[in-house]
């Protein structure tokens, strides 16, 4: 799975790589994880960074195209490897990546709404609960986070070319 680049263009995988580690960290860093419950900001932080550091460091132009790919290729192997950071995370340590942000929702929502409480709990103790999980399960588990992470993170890509052009014709 490589990353086409045009001819005379510098590899784009550094740019992918950085963006994928971006989305790993807020995908399992603790508390980090909470920035994705804003319409999935770090996900897309993470495609506009890719984006960004393939720009800034070559000083190349790229379409709003080729940053939309990009961001999504680097969701998709980063979404991929978050679900292999929080299974390792678990299955070495017990540690399960985003708990302590679901903890701090469940209690704001339980206070929003109390008779929901215990529904709230229910699904925390779901959660919580220990599970084995079969090599299979765990590739397409990667595979359809990836896929799911790849939009967010494409629309960051896409998003920083925009910001950059508009900066670009207000300096001229």
């Amino acid at each position: 799975m490589g990353v086409e680049t045009a001819p005379g263009r510098p590899s784009k995988v550094p740019a992918l790589l950085a963006g994928a580690v971006l989305l790993v960290l807020t995908t399992t860093l603790p508390y980090l994880t909470l920035i994705n419950a804003v319409l999935f900001a770090g996900i897309i932080a993470s495609g506009s960074a890719a984006a960004w550091y393939y720009i800034m460091r070559h000083q190349v132009r790229l379409e709003h195209g080729e940053a939309f790919v990009l961001g999504a290729m680097s969701g998709l192997v980063g979404g991929a490897l978050s679900v292999l950071a929080a299974y390792l995370l678990e299955k070495w340590f017990g540690y399960i990546p985003g708990l302590e942000s679901l903890q701090l929702l469940v209690a704001w929502a339980s206070r929003l709404a109390p008779e929901e409480a215990p529904n709230f709990q229910q699904m925390l103790a779901l959660v919580t609960a220990p599970k084995e999980i079969s090599l299979s399960d765990l590739l397409v588990s990667m595979l359809l986070t990836g896929m799911f992470y790849a939009p967010f993170s494409g629309l960051g890509g896409r998003l920083t070319v925009f910001v950059l052009k508009r900066k670009a014709k207000k300096k001229v």
